[in-house]
C-alpha cells in the first residue's frame, strides 16, 4: 500500500491564520494573495486543501462559530450562575471597543455579523453558513437562560425563543455600534437594561 505525501502544515493553524485575514479586511478586500501570505501556504496547497477562495470562507466560518461556541460552553460551565455568564459575555463584547483591532487600529467587531452585513444579501450559501453559527451560538445562550429560569433568577413571562431572539438581537446592535466607535462608557447603560430584561432581581 502507497501512501500520498503527508501534509505539511496544520489546518487548524491555517484556518486560524485565513479566519484572522477575512475577518480584519473583509471577504472582498482579501486577496489570494493576502490568504498565501498570511496562511504560510503555497498556492496548490491552498487548493488542494480547502478549495479556492469561497470555499475557504465558508469553512473559516464554521471554525470561528465553532471556536466561539467551545469558548460559551465552557465560560457557562465555569460561571456561578446564568447571570454572571450572560453579564461576563455582554462585557466582553463592548470592552472589545478597546481590545479587538487589526493591526491597522481597525475595530474586527464580530466576524458572523460582519459577514451577515457584507455578503449575506447576496450569496445564500454564505448566509446559509451564517445562519447555522448564529444558530449554534444561540444555543449556548439558551441553555444558560433555561438554567436562570429553574431558580426564577429570569423573567418567566417571556419564552425562552423570545429571550434569546432578543438577547442575539441585543448582542448583535452592540457589536454593530462598537464597530463604528462607540465608547465602552456610552454601551454601558446598555447592558444594565438587557439585564434588566432578563433578570427579575435586576429591577
Amino acid at each position: 500500500m502507497t501512501y500520498g505525501r503527508p501534509r505539511e502544515f496544520d489546518i487548524d493553524c491555517a484556518l486560524e491564520a485565513a479566519t484572522q485575514q477575512f475577518w480584519s479586511t473583509g471577504y472582498e478586500a482579501t486577496s489570494l494573495q493576502d490568504l498565501l501570505q498570511s496562511m504560510s501556504l503555497s498556492k496548490s496547497s491552498l487548493y488542494q486543501t480547502f478549495g479556492n477562495k469561497h470555499e475557504l470562507f465558508i469553512r473559516c466560518l464554521g471554525y470561528y462559530q465553532q471556536t466561539m461556541v467551545d469558548e460559551l460552553n465552557i465560560k457557562l460551565a465555569n460561571s456561578i450562575s446564568s447571570r454572571q455568564f450572560l453579564y461576563d459575555f455582554l462585557d466582553d463584547v463592548i470592552s472589545e471597543s478597546k481590545n479587538s483591532s487589526s493591526n491597522n487600529g481597525i475595530k474586527k467587531g464580530c466576524f458572523l455579523v460582519n459577514t451577515a452585513n457584507e455578503l449575506c444579501q447576496r450569496d445564500t450559501s454564505i448566509a446559509e453558513a451564517v445562519a447555522t453559527g448564529t444558530a449554534n451560538v444561540a444555543k449556548v445562550f439558551r441553555r444558560a437562560i433555561e438554567q436562570g429560569k429553574k431558580p426564577q433568577e429570569i423573567d418567566t413571562r417571556w419564552t425562552t425563543d423570545s429571550l434569546v431572539d432578543y438577547l442575539i438581537t441585543s448582542i448583535s446592535g452592540l457589536r454593530t455600534m462598537v464597530k463604528a466607535g462607540t465608547e465602552k462608557k456610552s454601551l454601558k447603560p446598555v447592558i444594565d437594561l438587557v439585564m434588566m430584561t432578563l433578570f427579575i432581581n435586576e429591577r
